[in-house]
C-alpha cells in the first residue's frame, strides 16, 4: 500500500509540474479562428459568419464575432493558468480551455439561455519578415491571394533621424482581422537603404475604434502634422486628424483629432473636441458627412489648415489655432474652389478625397484628388475610380499667402498630370497621399512623390481586399 501511495503522489506531482509548465504565455500567442460551434448540442457553425480571437505578446487580445450579421468587437487582456485562459474585458470575464498542444481554444457560454460551445483553432502563418522594396512598387501588405486584408488612404512624412537615416512614416487605413471590414489606422516605418530601396517595419495599430463613441465602427483616412499643441498642461508636437463613424456603410462620417508626443504614438483622442467637424457641417441633410482630412501647418506652431471632404461643398477648409487645445479658436471656415480642375477627358471635376501640400521652392499649393473616371468600366460593383489627378496654384510666396488665398474661393487650379491603370497596372487608383515633411511641405520640387491606393476591378471576393499602396512620382519639371 505504501508503494502505491508513493506512486500516486509521484504521478500527481508530475501532472502538476506539467500543468505549471504550460502557463508560459508565449505558447499561446497567435490567431485563432472558428472551427465549429454547437448550441444545445446542435451544430450552428454556419451561423457564425466569423469568430476570431488573437492573443498578442503584450497580454492584450482582440475578439471579433459576427453572428448572423450581429457584430461584437472586444479589445481585452488575457492570462493563462494551466489549461484555463481568462479574458478580462471591463467587468466581464470569459473563460477558454486550452488544448494540450496549445493549438485550440474552447469557449463555453450561453446563447439564448442555451449552452454554447465554440472551438477555435490556431492558424499557421509563415512570415519570412520584411524585405526592401522599390518605392514605385507595392510597398507592403500580404499577397492578394493569401489574405482578405487591405491598406489604403495613406499619410506620409519623411524625415532624417539622429543617426542620419532617412525615415518614411506611413499611416493608413487597414482592417485588423482578415475578412472583417472594420477600419483601423495602421502605422509602419520605412528606412531608406543605400541602394534607394525602402525597408518597412511590421505593422502596428496607431488608432482603433472606441466602443460607445462617435468613432465606434470605423477609424480611417489619417493625416499627421507637426506643431505645438497644448492640452491639460502638456505640449504635444504631433496632431492627427482622421475620419470616424458608427455605421457599417460609412454613412454619417465625422472628422476627429488626436495628439501624440512622438510620430510612433501612442495617440490620444481629443474627446472634448471630437468630432471637430461633425457629419452635418454645412449639410444638414447629407448622408456621407465629412472626412478624408488633410492638415497643413501655417506657422510650425499651433495654427493649421484642416481640409476635409464634405457631402455638400466638395472640400471644406478650416483655419484653426490649436495652440491651446483646451480652448481652440476657428479663424475661418471656407471651401475649396475646383475651378480649372478636370477629368482626364477634359470635363470639369469637383475635387474630393484629397491631400494638400505646399512647395516652398516653386511657391505652389498642390492638391492630389480623385477624378470622376472609371476606365476601364466596372465588371463588379466598385466604389472607387480609375484615375487620380495632381494640380497646383502658383505664386504663393509663403503659407500666409495660402491662408489668405483660401479664405475666399475665387482662384483657379492648373492640372499637372493624371495617374491611372496605364501607370500603375491596377484598374483602380484612388485616395492619393503626398509625401511631405512634418509640416506639410513637398520634399522634392522636381519629383512630387505620392502614394496611391490601388485595387483590382474584378476579384473573387470584395474588391476592397485588393487595396494596396504603391509609390508614384509626378515629374514637375516639364510644366
Amino acid at each position: 500500500m505504501r508503494h502505491l501511495t508513493l506512486m500516486a503522489l509521484t504521478v500527481s506531482l508530475l501532472f502538476l509540474a506539467s500543468g505549471c509548465a504550460r502557463t508560459n504565455p508565449e505558447d499561446h500567442i497567435g490567431l485563432y479562428v472558428i472551427k465549429e460551434a454547437t448550441l444545445a448540442g446542435t451544430d450552428i457553425t454556419d451561423e457564425f459568419l466569423d469568430y476570431q480571437v488573437e492573443l498578442l505578446e503584450d497580454g492584450q487580445m482582440t475578439v471579433f464575432i459576427n453572428y448572423l450579421g450581429v457584430l461584437e468587437n472586444r479589445t481585452s487582456s488575457w492570462t493563462v493558468k494551466r489549461s484555463k485562459l481568462t479574458e478580462a474585458h471591463g467587468s466581464e470575464t470569459y473563460l477558454y480551455t486550452v488544448s494540450d498542444d496549445d493549438d485550440t481554444l474552447t469557449y463555453e457560454g450561453t446563447l439564448s439561455s442555451q449552452k454554447l460551445i465554440v472551438i477555435l483553432e490556431r492558424t499557421t502563418v509563415i512570415d519570412d519578415g520584411p524585405t526592401p522594396v522599390d518605392f514605385e512598387s507595392v510597398l507592403f501588405g500580404e499577397p492578394l491571394l493569401d489574405t482578405k486584408r487591405f491598406n489604403y488612404a495613406p499619410a506620409i512624412i519623411v524625415e532624417d533621424n539622429d543617426d542620419g537615416d532617412t525615415i518614411m512614416h506611413v499611416w493608413y487605413c487597414m482592417n485588423h482581422l482578415s475578412g472583417i471590414i472594420m477600419d483601423h489606422i495602421g502605422y509602419r516605418q520605412g528606412i531608406m537603404q543605400a541602394d534607394g530601396t525602402w525597408l518597412f517595419s511590421e505593422e502596428t495599430i496607431a488608432l482603433a475604434p472606441t466602443p460607445g463613441t462617435w468613432d465606434s465602427r470605423h477609424v480611417c483616412d489619417p493625416t499627421v502634422i507637426k506643431g505645438s499643441f497644448t492640452h491639460h498642461g502638456v505640449t504635444y508636437p504631433y496632431m492627427m486628424s482622421y475620419l470616424g463613424c458608427t455605421t457599417d456603410d460609412y454613412s454619417n462620417n465625422e472628422t476627429g483629432l488626436a495628439v501624440s508626443l512622438s510620430l510612433e504614438g501612442p495617440w490620444l483622442k481629443l474627446d472634448h473636441l471630437n468630432p471637430i467637424v461633425p457629419w452635418d457641417r454645412d449639410n444638414p441633410s447629407g448622408r456621407w458627412g465629412t472626412g478624408m482630412p488633410s492638415l497643413l501647418s501655417v506657422d510650425e506652431q499651433g495654427k493649421v489648415l484642416l481640409f476635409y471632404s464634405n457631402s455638400a461643398v466638395g472640400i471644406g477648409v478650416e483655419h484653426w489655432d490649436f495652440s491651446d487645445l483646451d480652448d481652440p479658436q476657428m479663424i475661418y471656415l471656407s471651401r475649396i474652389d475646383s475651378s480649372g480642375a478636370t477629368n482626364p477627358n477634359g470635363t470639369p471635376l469637383m475635387m474630393g478625397i484629397a491631400d494638400f501640400g505646399y512647395d516652398p521652392i516653386r511657391k505652389r499649393l498642390y492638391i492630389v484628388s480623385y477624378t470622376n473616371t472609371k476606365n476601364p468600366p466596372d465588371v463588379t460593383v466598385t466604389r472607387v475610380n480609375s484615375h487620380g489627378v495632381i494640380a497646383y496654384i502658383d505664386g504663393l510666396d509663403d503659407m500666409d499667402a495660402v491662408v489668405e488665398l483660401l479664405e475666399t474661393p475665387s482662384y483657379r487650379w492648373t492640372v499637372l498630370d493624371y495617374v491611372g491603370p496605364e501607370d500603375t497596372g491596377f484598374e483602380r487608383n484612388h485616395n492619393l497621399g503626398l509625401v511631405k515633411d512634418a509640416y506639410g511641405n513637398i520634399i522634392d520640387s522636381d519629383n512630387i512623390m505620392t502614394m496611391i491606393s490601388t485595387g483590382h476591378n474584378d476579384w473573387g471576393n470584395e474588391n476592397i481586399f485588393t487595396y494596396r499602396l504603391i509609390g508614384y512620382v509626378f515629374n514637375a519639371t516639364e510644366d
